[in-house]
């Protein structure tokens, strides 16, 4: 069976397993290293005879962040890799092409991550795209001396790459689908905003992130980014942009865990809008009002987990007490914590569930309801759920509908050890509802999901549908 693909850089090989085409650690644009550290990527140059693709390319140097299991067998600067799953390789094929933005806080992650391998969507029919971009400092440090928003440039580059190639793969290049979850997510929310991205994908899934601002920080619109900036830049001698260049990855990569805002400041607590490498409005690829902006025409799907805090917030990591809720109410609804905490005590629930309420609903629940209203007013018309399923590992190890807890469902890669057989019910029909949004810009289930509307219809994905 031929595995050969042409390209517009040249030939590909990659290999087919199970009736699935895979094509691994595909090169979409320049490696940016060396000079090319800080520079936005550049087209990838064109090559002779096959150039093998059959093990995953390396990932962005990274400390922590990966949500599954990382393929890929290094890290290295050198990391602009996507890969393809599909079940065709006629170009005539047109089938809809979903792209994946993997999350991890913009601090780790790949296109490479064992529970969202591309497989079983590609088995139902849709080319299935993954990739890397630059993460952390490497990505995201804005400077005017430097440039700024290289990982957001990174991934409008693989959505060029998809135009310009993916007919070879099955895939219809007008019918482009971005999806993503957490930093993915907010991805996303990032291109729709992003005038250069324009064109480049017809409809956008945001799974748990890239809704409104956290009504609790009252920061300046990327300050922590250009804060963290000039103090890795000062850290590492505070040379000019040729010194830095020069400097060894290791030593970039300690620097940007060290401001990355994942270390808690003493006596602080510690949340999401902590973190500060990511997308900055520049006024060049993302404009300065880019957060009041309409978010475009196309169709969305957005949501969110129950249980989204027990990602960041595990059962047994802090002593879940009074003292701290009282701490965390302050930080999350300022001059409301004393209702907030009214509220959670009415609820006679563990001193925990308090926790997973109050930051569940800050961090993820309000921003997803504030930018659904801002949907409605603009007449967009869209798609809203909440994933409430818990498998029997979930519900063992009190985890219940973390935060990821969709995504080995949405994937088809659940596990026996920790899922049954509602579990993989629930993974067929969420596969479909994904896809025939892909496909058409709305759920499969037109009957009990409709498109959101005043009375706040979300559909609740548990052990059934509601």
């Amino acid at each position: 069976m031929d595995t050969t693909v042409r390209t517009r850089q040249g030939l590909i090989e990659g290999f087919c397993e199970n009736g699935i085409f895979r094509f691994l650690g595909v090169p979409y644009a320049k490696p940016p290293v060396g000079e090319r550290r800080w520079r936005p990527p550049g087209p990838m140059d064109g090559w002779e005879g096959v150039r093998k693709a059959q093990e995953f390319g390396p990932i962005c140097p990274q400390t922590a962040g990966a949500v599954f299991q990382t393929r890929a067998r290094s890290q290295s600067e050198d990391c602009l890799y996507l890969n393809v799953w599909t079940r065709s390789l006629d170009s005539q094929a047109r089938q809809p092409v979903m792209v994946w933005i993997h999350g991890g806080g913009y601090l780790g992650g790949g296109g490479c991550e064992d529970g969202t391998d591309g497989s079983c969507l590609a088995a139902e029919g849709v080319t299935v795209v993954s990739f890397n971009y630059r993460l952390g400092a490497f990505g995201y440090l804005a400077h005017s001396a430097f440039g700024s928003n290289f990982g957001l440039q990174d991934q409008i580059a693989a959505l060029r790459w998809v135009q310009e190639n993916i007919e070879q793969y099955g895939g219809d290049p007008g019918c482009v689908t971005v999806f993503g979850q957490s930093a993915g997510g907010h991805s996303v929310r990032t291109l729709l905003s992003c005038p250069v991205a324009s064109g480049l994908f017809h409809r956008a899934i945001l799974q748990s992130g890239g809704s409104e601002r956290f009504a609790f920080d009252h920061s300046a619109p990327n300050e922590k980014t250009y804060a963290a900036s000039e103090a890795l830049i000062a850290h590492l001698g505070g040379g000019g942009p040729d010194d830095l260049r020069r400097l060894p990855t290791e030593v970039v990569k300690e620097a940007s865990h060290l401001y990355s805002g994942v270390i808690p400041k003493r006596g602080k607590v510690h949340t999401p809008a902590n973190l500060a490498w990511m997308p900055v409005n520049d006024g060049v690829i993302l404009p300065v009002d880019s957060d009041a902006r309409p978010l475009g025409s196309v169709p969305l799907l957005l949501g969110f987990t129950r249980n989204e805090a027990r990602y960041f917030i595990r059962p047994g990591m802090l002593p879940y007490n009074r003292i701290l809720l009282w701490a965390m109410t302050r930080v999350l609804a300022g001059n409301q914590a004393r209702a907030v905490r009214s509220q959670l005590a009415a609820q006679a629930t563990s001193m925990y569930e308090r926790f997973d309420r109050v930051y569940t609903d800050a961090v993820f629940a309000e921003p997803l309801l504030a930018t659904a209203k801002r949907l409605l007013d603009s007449g967009h018309s869209f798609y809203c759920y909440r994933f409430d399923r818990v498998s029997p590992g979930a519900a063992k190890s009190n985890f219940l509908a973390k935060h990821t807890a969709e995504l080995r469902y949405l994937f088809g890669t659940l596990t026996a050890d920790e899922y049954d057989e509602t579990d993989q019910r629930i993974s067929g029909w969420l596969q479909a509802q994904w896809i025939a949004f892909a496909r058409d810009g709305a759920p499969a289930d037109g009957v009990a999901w409709q498109p959101y509307a005043a009375g706040e219809r979300i559909l609740v994905i548990g052990d059934d549908v509601q």
